[in-house]
Formats: structure tokens, sequence, C-alpha cells
């Protein structure tokens, strides 16, 4: 074999391993895959009805991004990520914060008073709505600030370590939090209204404390 051969079928499987790399990743970072469970190629492969090759290769990403492990007599387990909840919030303050700057001078005024009206519509509602709901509600929003930045880039990176926090984030605790959390994103959504890059910053960063706080009660840290 050639290696222009050799390149073109990297370029043609490529699509291939970022499809199998992003449903893998996001089945361990939603719990589907537990810490230490063994990631067998064979059965990934059938799983996802593709060959090994695009498997193994997502599985290098993945140890890349520490998120498996190899372990010395064969094999690959699955890493426990929840040790680094905190760094995973320090990184989306620093990404989230970016982007409702660049939402402040990028944003059309339809896009955020979309984002406000559901905010206030998900604050009314709340309440009485169930897990999956307020997860659907919050994912969206957060994902919403990085569309908002017009940075695909950035927006993608919001995408990759939102997953990376999902399991521990998941949308809980009491009445008064969950209220809490709302009322903080209609702050970032009026910020943004208001084109105020510095207070939509701050808001972010305080929503994520906030979101820090209540999981490590939750979990008892």
């Amino acid at each position: 074999m050639n290696e222009e051969t050799e390149l073109l079928q990297a370029v043609q499987r490529e699509p291939v391993v970022k499809h199998v790399h992003r449903e893998l990743r996001r089945a361990i970072l939603q719990g589907r895959f537990p810490p230490q469970s063994r990631l067998v190629e064979t059965s990934l492969a059938q799983l996802l009805n593709v060959s090994r090759t695009p498997v193994r290769e997502a599985i290098s990403k993945l140890e890349s991004e520490g998120l498996v492990r190899r372990l010395r007599g064969g094999g690959v387990v699955v890493e426990d990520t929840s040790g680094k909840l905190s760094e995973v919030i320090i990184l989306r303050q620093g990404l989230e914060g970016a982007a409702v700057r660049l939402a402040c001078q990028r944003a059309s005024d339809a896009d955020i008073a979309a984002l406000e009206q559901a905010c206030e519509e998900a604050r009314a509602t709340v309440q009485s709505s169930s897990v999956q709901t307020r997860s659907a509600l919050d994912r969206a929003f957060h994902m919403q600030l990085g569309e908002m930045s017009q940075s695909p880039r950035l927006a993608g990176l919001i995408e990759e370590f939102y997953e990376y926090s999902y399991s521990e984030l998941a949308p809980g605790g009491s009445a008064a939090d969950i209220n809490l959390l709302q009322t903080q994103h209609i702050a970032i959504a009026r910020a943004l209204k208001a084109r105020d890059a510095v207070a939509a910053e701050q808001s972010v960063r305080e929503h994520l404390d906030t979101v820090l706080r209540i999981v490590r009660g939750r979990l008892g840290d």
C-alpha cells in the first residue's frame, strides 16, 4: 500500500473515529460505563456497528483525555473522573465567561431576547419539571451561550466540558437551589441584554460557583 492510499483511507476513516469517540466519551461521562469497567474492542465494535480500527483509535483518544487507563497486563478500564469536578468547573468558568463576553459584542437582540424568554419560562415551570427536563433545559442554556459567541471552536469546547461534568452536575438539589440556579440563568441573560460584558462574565462565574457548592453538598464533600 502506497502513502497516498494510506492517507486517503485515514481521511475516510476520520469521521467514523470522531463518531465512535464522541459516543464512547458521552457514555463514560454519563455513567453508562462506570469507573473500573472494562472496554472491550470487539464488543464495542459490535455495539456501534463499526470495525475494531476506529474503536481502537477512539480509545487512544480517550486515554489521552484521562478517561480510560490501559492495564499493564492488557485491557482498558474506565477512570473515575469525579475528583476532577473543581478543575472542570474552573475551566467552564473561563470558557463560558469568554463566550458571554463575545456574545455581548456579537449576539443579535433577537437571540438574546429569546434566551431571556426561555429562562423566564423555565423558572415558571422548573419546580414541577422532571430531572430529565431540567437537565435538558440546563444543557440548552449553556450550549446557547456558546452559540451566541459565534465562535464554533469555543462553542465546541463548552459542549465538551459540559459533557465532562454531566454525571455529577445532573440538576438536583432543594427547591431553593433549583430556583436559585434558574434565577442566575436569568441574571446572565439580562447582563447580555444590557451588553454588559463584565456583569455577564461575573454572573457566569457566580452561577458555576453555586453549581459546585450544590454538587459538593449533594456528594458530601
